[in-house]
């Protein structure tokens, strides 16, 4: 049996163990006293029934504990053991399946520079106006409840690192703190633009760590004026010691799809940050579909635009700390298109396990289903990782993680009884679950566009190159 997988069965098992819910239902106060409703049976109920559980009336959810798990309550029961001890329970089994899952080394990609390739995002999506007091939207043209929601996530291990719920109008900004107590050293971290900030910036490169961001069209781009004034003791004349750059004249004479590099570029005002700057002219045709794209975004959002913001969408701008012996100026774009995954991930949420589908039932009720529905995402993810590891080492095939997943879901009705058997029925299961998704799972190949793993050979690393670092 592969490593990952047999490392995979003994995590999940460790979660879904009988021994393990009762202490974690015992500990939030799911459970104080012997009741009809076991920890198992409460958590079958919310990670494998679906948006079911907005949707369905209390009636029927009762009837569907009788016939699957012979367990006879009252809707007003049930309602009742929706509750804040209910919503702890869930919430620490979500917590202690992800640090389970990142218990997990990945070994595929030794020989790449990075540890990890990091990103993160956000999606929010509309609630019902009845949970306004706990997760507020932005109202207006959007919401008047949402629910926003945080995920760092490894691209190379396609672990969780940290996954985390907030009310729709909490900016992304806020979470940098916890995003930098993720970091480390050897990380790579590609960075949204709704993140974007110099001294978080910074503090990457300072922890060792590396990151590929787009640039905000306002930064300040300068670099070392070399004649400037000097004074008469020796001293350069501060006004003089930088030049700020006009990004827009740098583009003007190069061609559509040229890319240029001007290398130790200081970002900011106070110029603190040193990177490397690459430049790309866009085509006209994918100029007007960012263009298009913009209007969209700022209608939506009743955000302003200039033109400096218009005339930005013809041109993709990067900066980054790695070096160019690891990655060439004409690789960066590719490298940092691999964020995609994450919106993918996003995609799967919302269409195949239908997180975005709420009802106004009791608010506990909701919690209930959003980490039942995250803790069916992330077990998912576990087990369509170690399928795209191992598929890919000895097939050399990729997988789509869209069809995987739909392939996973088909199962829910066998795994809500089979995950609790221990080890040995797990290790059946994802056996089973694993060959039909190398029958049917694998990615039709688009051609002129490059693989995911095509794209992580730029990252290969040679003893010669770190030979050339060092010296």
């Amino acid at each position: 049996m592969h490593k990952k997988l047999k490392k995979d069965i003994k995590n999940i098992n460790k979660v879904f163990a009988t021994k393990f819910l009762d202490k974690i239902s015992k500990k939030t106060g799911f459970v104080k006293r012997s009741g009809k409703i076991t920890a198992e049976a409460f958590l079958a109920l919310n990670v494998f029934s679906g948006e079911d559980l907005c949707e369905k009336s209390l009636s029927e959810l009762c009837g569907r504990l009788d016939a699957q798990y012979n367990i006879q309550v009252s809707p007003q029961a049930l309602n009742e053991r929706f509750n804040e001890d209910s919503v702890k329970f869930m919430q620490e089994i979500f917590n202690s399946l992800m640090l389970q899952q990142n218990n997990t080394i990945c070994t595929k990609h030794k020989e790449l520079f990075f540890n990890r390739i990091l990103v993160n995002d956000s999606t929010s999506y509309g609630l019902p106006e009845k949970f306004y007091n706990e997760f507020k939207g932005t109202g207006g043209s959007g919401s008047k409840s949402a629910v926003k929601i945080q995920l760092q996530y490894d691209l190379l291990s396609g672990n969780f690192l940290c996954c985390d719920v907030f009310s729709g109008t909490e900016s992304d900004v806020k979470y940098l703190d916890t995003m930098d107590e993720h970091t480390q050293e050897g990380d790579l971290r590609l960075a949204d633009l709704g993140y974007f900030k110099i001294d978080y910036l910074k503090k990457i490169n300072d922890r060792g760590a590396f990151f590929i961001s787009k640039l905000k069209s306002n930064s300040m781009v300068y670099m070392k004026n070399p004649n400037p004034k000097i004074r008469p003791n020796g001293e350069v004349f501060k006004a003089t010691e930088y030049i700020k750059i006009n990004i827009f004249e740098l583009v003007e004479p190069l061609a559509d799809g040229e890319t240029i590099e001007l290398k130790d570029i200081y970002i900011g005002s106070k110029k603190e940050l040193k990177t490397r700057l690459i430049i790309s002219k866009l085509s006209e045709e994918n100029k007007k579909k960012r263009e298009i794209k913009h209007l969209k975004a700022v209608n939506r959002e009743r955000g302003t635009i200039n033109d400096r913001s218009i005339a930005w969408n013809g041109i993709n701008a990067y900066i980054t700390n790695v070096p160019e012996i690891i990655l060439s100026k004409e690789e960066i774009h590719d490298i940092y298109s691999l964020r995609w995954q994450v919106e993918i991930m996003f995609k799967i949420w919302k269409s195949v396990f239908n997180i975005d589908n709420v009802k106004p039932v009791k608010l506990e009720r909701f919690k209930c289903f959003l980490y039942g529905r995250l803790i069916s995402v992330l077990f998912s993810s576990i087990i369509v990782s170690t399928a795209k590891d191992i598929i890919y080492e000895e097939d050399s095939n990729e997988i789509s993680e869209i069809k995987s997943f739909y392939h996973v879901t088909e199962f829910f009705n066998i795994l809500r009884i089979e995950i609790f058997k221990g080890e040995l029925a797990i290790s059946k299961l994802f056996k089973r679950i694993l060959n039909v998704i190398r029958k049917l799972g694998i990615k039709s190949k688009k051609k002129g566009k490059k693989t995911i793993n095509q794209i992580l050979k730029y990252m290969k690393i040679s003893s010669n190159d770190l030979v050339s670092m060092v010296v």
